[in-house]
């Protein structure tokens, strides 16, 4: 009986797919508006209008609501994007980088 043959590991895939997607939307969603809750519980959107450039000057709480949440949650993107990123390109456990070289 011969040992079986090692599986050889396929190749790394290039493009997003659906599920990584839905691990970087959803999360980083829930993230933004916990971030908006704390956020906007203790800071006004019309002070930070205020305060902030000329382009805001017509902006009503309700668009610096939504502004800060789209902020953050673009943010949160970012993040969970580059956590599927390492997941996604991290060595299988178990498996040295150098596996087709043994040691001497």
């Amino acid at each position: 009986m011969t040992a079986p043959e090692p599986r050889e590991s396929k190749p790394a895939r290039h493009g997003v797919r659906p599920l990584d997607l839905a691990l970087i939307l959803w999360p980083s969603f829930l993230a933004a508006g916990v971030a908006s809750v704390v956020f906007f519980g203790a800071v006004d959107p019309l002070l930070l209008r205020d305060a902030g450039p000329k382009i805001f000057d017509n902006l009503d709480r309700e668009a610096g609501y939504a502004l800060g949440f789209l902020f953050f949650w673009a943010v949160s993107i970012v993040a969970s994007a580059l956590s599927v990123y390492l997941i996604r390109t991290a060595e299988p456990k178990g498996q040295p980088a150098d596996a087709d070289h043994p040691k001497r």
